[in-house]
C-alpha cells in the first residue's frame, strides 16, 4: 500500500511540475507587461539596464537593444520592441491579457494580447527562457502584424552602422 501511495505522489508532482512552470513564465510575462507598460508611460522606454528590466528581459536581449539604442534612428527599428508600437495610451492597460503557451526548444512562448485603440487587441508573443533561474523574455513578434524586428540580424546592424558612418 505503501508503495501505490509514493507512486501516485511521484506521478503526481510529475504531471504538475511542467503546469508551475508554465504559470512562472506567464506570470513573469504578466509582471513583466504591467512594470514595462506603466512605465513606458512615463517616459519614452524604461532605462534599458535598470533592475527592473534586468529582472524580466534576458541578458543578451537587453544588450543587443542597448547596441541598437546607440544607432541612427533606422526605419526599421521605429517602434518599441516590446509592444511593437511608437505610443500607449495608459487607457489601453486594462486590456492587456495572456492566453495560451506552449513549449519551444527548451524555453516558452506566452501569447499576450495589449490593448490598443477602438478596443482592439495586438497580438504578441513573448518567448521566455530560464536565466538565472527565471523566465526572462528574450524575443517578442507581432504576430498581428507578422512582423518581428531584426535586433539579432547583425548584419541589417552592421548596414546601418556603415551607412551612418558614410553620410
Amino acid at each position: 500500500m505503501r508503495i501505490l501511495a509514493m507512486l501516485f505522489i511521484t506521478l503526481l508532482t510529475a504531471c504538475t511540475s511542467p503546469r508551475t512552470d508554465d504559470q512562472k513564465a506567464i506570470q513573469q510575462v504578466t509582471d513583466f507587461y504591467h512594470y514595462y507598460l506603466n512605465t513606458f508611460m512615463s517616459s519614452p522606454s524604461p532605462a534599458l539596464q535598470s533592475a527592473e528590466m534586468r529582472r524580466y528581459v534576458a541578458t543578451d536581449t537587453l544588450k543587443q537593444l542597448e547596441i541598437i539604442s546607440k544607432l541612427p534612428e533606422p526605419d526599421i527599428f521605429n517602434v518599441d520592441y516590446f509592444t511593437y508600437s511608437q505610443d500607449y495610451d495608459p487607457a489601453w492597460i486594462a486590456a492587456f491579457k495572456t492566453g495560451d503557451i506552449r513549449d519551444l526548444m527548451g524555453g516558452k512562448v506566452v501569447d499576450v494580447w495589449l490593448g490598443i485603440q477602438d478596443g482592439k487587441h495586438e497580438h504578441l508573443a513573448a518567448y521566455v527562457r530560464l536565466e538565472e533561474n527565471k523566465w526572462k523574455i528574450y524575443r517578442v513578434r507581432d504576430i498581428s502584424n507578422k512582423f518581428e524586428s531584426p535586433i539579432f540580424d547583425d548584419f541589417t546592424i552592421e548596414n546601418i552602422r556603415t551607412n551612418s558612418m558614410s553620410e
